[in-house]
Order: C-alpha cells, then sequence, then structure tokens
C-alpha cells in the first residue's frame, strides 16, 4: 500500500493552488479526472473505510504499446483494500463508469458522503474533500482560462452559494473527522 508523503501532498496543494484559510482561490482548471489515483469507499464486508488504489504491480505487466500512458492509468488494474477487515478484491477491466457517489471501478458508496442542505455533499478522496474546502471558504473565487472547464465550474448552484459555506463547511469537517 502506498503511502503519501506530507510534501507530496503540499506540492499538490501548491499546483492546485490551494491556500489554507485564504480569502481567494485560483480555479486553474482541475478536472474531476485528476482524483482518479484513490477512491475512499465504503468496505462491502464490515462497513469500514477502504481504499481503491491502482495496483502498482499488476500496472507495469501491462504492455506499453497497448494504451498511451495517460489512458493507461484509467484503465489499469485495481486493488480494494479494507484498512479494517483487509477484505481485497480485484479489477481488471475496458470500462469505467464515472458517477458521483461511488467509485468508478467497483461501483461502491463512497466513504465521505454526508447530508448538507437538503443535498448530497462527496468527495473521492481527501485531495478532492481539501479543493472543495479551499473553494467553499474562499470568498473570492477567480479562474483562469482552463479553469472554465473544471470540475469546479461544474458544481451545483448550492455549494457555490455563500449563504451555505457555513453549513457545507461544517459538513466538510465531520468528513474530515472520518478520516
Amino acid at each position: 500500500m502506498d503511502i503519501v508523503s506530507n510534501d507530496y501532498l503540499l506540492s499538490l496543494k501548491t499546483k492546485m493552488n490551494f491556500k489554507e484559510g485564504s480569502e481567494r482561490f485560483l480555479d486553474t482548471g482541475t478536472r474531476i479526472y485528476e482524483f482518479y489515483d484513490e477512491f475512499l469507499v465504503v468496505c462491502p464486508k464490515c462497513g469500514k473505510l477502504a481504499k481503491v488504489l491502482i495496483d502498482e504491480s499488476e500496472f507495469e505487466k501491462l504492455s506499453k504499446r497497448k494504451m498511451d500512458k495517460f489512458r493507461n492509468q484509467f484503465f489499469a488494474p485495481r486493488r480494494l483494500v479494507c484498512l479494517n477487515c483487509l477484505h481485497r478484491d480485484f479489477w481488471k477491466g475496458s470500462q469505467i463508469a464515472i458517477d458521483a457517489s461511488v467509485d468508478w471501478y467497483f461501483r461502491l458508496p463512497l466513504w465521505l458522503e454526508i447530508s448538507c442542505c437538503g443535498e448530497t455533499l462527496w468527495a473521492y478522496n481527501r485531495n478532492h474533500l481539501e479543493m472543495l474546502e479551499s473553494y467553499v471558504s474562499a470568498k473570492l473565487r477567480e479562474r483562469t482560462v482552463k479553469g472554465r472547464s473544471s470540475f469546479l465550474s461544474k458544481l451545483p448552484k448550492w455549494i457555490k452559494s455563500a449563504k451555505n459555506r457555513d453549513e457545507i463547511l461544517k459538513a466538510i469537517g465531520k468528513l474530515k473527522g472520518k478520516l
């Protein structure tokens, strides 16, 4: 299992323009696909936190000429690992189903999901949740030309609304507590 270092998270935050406690957020065009490397899901056996990750050992065995690297990683073999009961499962396929409240491979419910403002707030993983938190907490939201195609520009109005900011940030805090 991969361990993510604090240096890696800091570099990711810098790349995505996270500025914790900032009044400003700059949307540089992050797409939802950039969070595909890890999904936090509900274990189908025990109901606790499980992870869906790229199975690096199987990924390295793939033919280099099969697909370009970017596409290869979307369809790279995945491993489901429960952090509680150690349940494991493997996915090797040629189709994924991109949906809001489930992972794209095993179709399991997301761990980071909560009722908020009469809707459901969800995130695929910690990085996704932190980006949502930075976006929602910012009083000034700017975007580059690339920002017009980002997942943030496609968020529902209830998440973008300033009147829901406090309730959404409380919900995000509760989700962070589950990590």
